[in-house]
């Protein structure tokens, strides 16, 4: 009997980020059932020759694949690309320091450069969005032809509407507190806009984020580890969801909100349109007018909210993490049928 199943070598490597940690944890769970066995390794000790396809989850800002996963005579590699942030933003924009912006240039030819040599090694990418598989083919030398578009999805068990809740008059925003997320141009135009109002805005950072925001009127700050289910709490009990991003790969929290009934406003630029559809509100990212704007529209207009909700809840059907694993094994199935690299010169 012909043995089907594929087996997949997945690099987890250290330092994994919190969100691609997210995305793999949720499509490797519906692989098994697709087909695909999983081996798991973390360094060139550890990583498994004799697999059909080895599979690197963590390319981000740009990186390209660790170099032992790039050598010949193995399996064909498939590299998950997040995005490129550090090298498609002006360095203040990304590092937002006097250093960051002097070093931004060199930093991002250096990254291109690794692609110049590792791309020859790539037999696949698996980009998160249509945008990324764009700035991939600008950045990797990798041909369109090798890269694929599978869109995240969003957990729906945890991520749902509650019956009976509504919104507490607290505009909301998560995520890792990067520069690139732009929370000083939403604290700024809330400012203007509390001036009139009594909205709050609820951030949740890290810490060594946070610290800069506390103490501000009507601003609320959490820290430290939230549980997914109460991460959706705070979705549904917000006015908006708030995310003008200058870039996202994907950009995970638009979906999570919509998917608890809760309205979104992100960005005109990156990946926030082509994930937000038109169930979103979304600005020029850089026009703190547009972001108070924005905000306002919420405060003024309460009646337009139900239907801002449901248009988001239809979007969020678009997206399941189920969806996104049978994407990833057509992907990783097309690319073992290559063989294993040779050695060429």
């Amino acid at each position: 009997m012909v043995d089907t199943k594929l087996y997949v070598g997945v690099y987890q490597g250290p330092d994994i980020p919190q969100s691609f940690r997210v995305y793999a944890e949720n499509v490797q769970r519906y692989l098994p059932g697709q087909g695909v066995s999983v081996i798991p390794f973390i360094d060139k000790r550890s990583l498994p020759k004799s697999v059909d396809v080895l599979w690197d989850i963590r390319s981000g800002g740009g990186n390209p694949p660790p170099h032992f996963l790039l050598g010949n005579h193995l399996p064909p590699l498939v590299v998950t690309v997040h995005g490129f942030a550090p090298v498609a933003l002006n360095g203040w924009e990304y590092f937002r320091t006097l250093k960051g912006l002097i070093m931004s240039e060199r930093y991002a030819n250096r990254k291109r450069a690794l692609w110049e040599d590792a791309h020859t090694a790539v037999a696949g990418i698996i980009a998160v969005s249509a945008f990324v598989k764009e700035e991939a083919v600008q950045f990797t030398n990798v041909s369109a032809e090798k890269i694929y578009v599978c869109h995240h999805g969003v957990d729906k068990e945890v991520f749902t509407t509650q019956p009976g809740v509504v919104p507490e008059g607290y505009f909301l925003h998560i995520s890792n507190g990067e520069p690139r997320k732009n929370i000083h141009r939403i604290v700024r135009a809330f400012r203007r806009l509390r001036r009139n109002h009594n909205a709050q805005l609820v951030l949740k950072l890290p810490e060594h984020s946070a610290r800069q925001y506390e103490g501000i009127d009507g601003v609320r700050v959490i820290t430290g580890f939230l549980k997914a289910d109460e991460l959706a709490d705070l979705y549904r009990r917000a006015l908006a969801f708030i995310f003008p991003s200058l870039y996202e790969g994907f950009g995970i929290p638009i979906i999570e909100a919509m998917a608890c009934g809760c309205p979104v406003i992100t960005s005109d630029t990156s990946a926030c349109p082509e994930v937000a559809g038109e169930a979103g509100l979304t600005v020029d990212p850089r026009d703190e007018n547009a972001l108070l704007e924005a905000m306002l529209a919420f405060c003024h207009d309460m009646k337009n909210r139900p239907e801002r909700v449901a248009s988001g809840l239809r979007r969020g059907e678009d997206f399941s993490w189920s969806k996104s694993a049978q994407c990833h094994v057509g992907v990783l199935r097309k690319t073992a049928q290559i063989g294993c690299r040779i050695d060429e010169s």
